[in-house]
């Protein structure tokens, strides 16, 4: 309890003052050791040369207006990510393989160490829309300068690779879509050849060409129809007219039969010389020559009429087949509205089809060309403005500051240890300190004595209670 009410024991400035008087030998001990040991340190610590290059980003040519490129991130946007992109391991461990950069922690902990050292030693700044600064530390000034001379390069190519990588990969996936949309596209054409095949005679676009054929087909009907008739007339005055040839070639063939028995009985009277034998013989001749030519106009008759009925045979033949192309040229124009309707379908298919594979092979080909864009535009992409030179002066540590720091610091913990040992003091300096710890009546305070000559202070007690004065100090 009395430690603690040590502690909280306040001090004013002239106490204090006082205290770490009284004990200047032990805080400058103590601030001189710290200081010491700080100003080792500071004295010790490697001198580290900064180098430092400025780049600038060119925007890319041709504009987005002549190709459209395939790397979708413009070059100016890289600045937003310029930082984590330059201390990416690919491009710090290319730079410390190429210039053989902190051998000792490659061989004793590896690249990852490296590459994390390197890290710390880097330092990356945007500078406005289109510039970065790069810093770099080392020991060596000429090492500092070459690696940040060598910096942008390195990362410049990687960049390049990554974006000539990117079009590469748009290129192939154009090839391969193409492919595969070249493929639906054939596929299609082979399906409308071949539902054109099937339904040859019914597409849409020979309907007009069967609306003719049925036209012509029922012109030709009308016509037949007509001859049909006629030759139908024909046959039927044939019909009439066959009896009457028969009945006239039958009497004739009655008649010569007739003479020819009555010549033949006369002979037996008479002589032929007889006249009435003549007469007879002339009227056999003529009813001979009668009955041949009705026979001849009977068998031209049954000629014609047997004409005639092949001709009507004939012509319902043609009627039937007439009437056959008619029905066929009704059911391909009854069946083409369907077919149009499928064809349309198939058609729209592959004409969205046919427009991918167009579209993408518009593509493929602005892809070819903005990967060789991205190939001719590589020395063009980052501009080093600013070079690196050898740095004169080591930019760290600031020795100055660090011994004044280490100066400030050795102050401040001899201060802070003078007062420490002052608050956990628990003697008595004064009256005052005595009045107030004690709860006795103070009546005399004997100073310390100094030196060889006894100074005695007699110190009555102040008030009505004792009566001691107080003296400003007991030392």
């Amino acid at each position: 309890m009395e430690e603690e009410r040590n502690m909280e024991r306040g001090m004013t400035a002239d106490q204090l003052l006082a205290a770490l008087w009284r004990r200047k030998a032990l805080v400058g001990a103590i601030a001189a050791a710290v200081f010491a040991v700080g100003a080792a340190i500071v004295m010790t610590r490697p001198s580290m040369y900064e180098a430092s290059v400025v780049v600038r980003v060119e925007p890319q040519r041709p504009g987005e207006e002549m190709v459209q490129r395939t790397v979708s991130e413009l070059i100016e946007q890289r600045l937003l990510t310029v930082r984590q992109e330059l201390l990416a391991r690919p491009v710090l461990q290319k730079a410390i393989e190429e210039m053989n950069l902190y051998p000792d922690i490659v061989s004793e902990k590896g690249m990852e160490s490296a590459v994390a050292q390197m890290r710390k030693d880097l330092t990356v700044r945007v500078e406005g829309e289109t510039a970065f600064e790069l810093t770099y530390a080392n020991r060596d000034p000429q090492v500092a300068a070459q690696v940040a001379n060598r910096l942008p390069d390195i990362f410049s190519s990687e960049t390049l690779k990554i974006r000539q990588a990117q079009a590469a990969r748009a290129t192939d996936l154009f090839n391969e879509e193409m492919a595969q949309l070249g493929t639906a596209v054939t596929a299609w054409e082979r399906k409308i050849a071949q539902f054109k095949v099937d339904h040859l005679g019914e597409l849409p676009e020979q309907m007009e060409m069967n609306m003719r054929g049925l036209e012509r087909v029922s012109h030709l009907m009308q016509t037949k129809s007509e001859e049909l008739r006629v030759a139908e007339a024909r046959r039927s005055d044939l019909a009439r007219a066959r009896n009457a040839v028969d009945s006239e070639a039958g009497r004739l063939e009655a008649a010569e039969n007739g003479i020819t028995r009555s010549l033949v009985q006369a002979r037996t009277q008479w002589t032929e010389d007889h006249p009435e034998i003549k007469r007879m013989q002339g009227e056999l001749e003529n009813l001979t020559a009668k009955r041949k030519e009705a026979e001849g106009r009977l068998w031209a008759e049954r000629a014609e009429r047997t004409r005639v009925a092949q001709l009507i045979e004939s012509i319902q033949k043609e009627i039937v087949g007439l009437q056959q192309q008619a029905e066929s040229y009704q059911k391909r124009l009854n069946n083409t509205p369907r077919w149009t309707h499928e064809l349309a379908v198939m058609n729209r298919d592959y004409e969205i089809a046919r427009t991918k594979y167009q579209s993408v092979v518009s593509r493929k080909v602005e892809a070819e060309i903005a990967q060789e864009l991205e190939a001719k535009s590589a020395k063009s992409l980052f501009n080093v403005i600013s070079p690196a030179g050898v740095p004169a002066i080591p930019a760290r540590p600031d020795r100055v500051t660090g011994l004044l720091i280490c100066f400030l610091i050795a102050l401040g913990l001899g201060v802070l240890t003078g007062a420490v040992l002052e608050m956990r003091d628990d003697s008595l300096r004064d009256g005052t300190e005595v009045r107030e710890r004690l709860t006795l009546p103070v009546l005399a305070v004997v100073p310390d004595m100094h030196g060889k000559t006894e100074r005695r202070i007699l110190m009555p007690a102040s008030g009505a209670r004792n009566n001691v004065s107080t003296p400003t100090s007991l030392n």
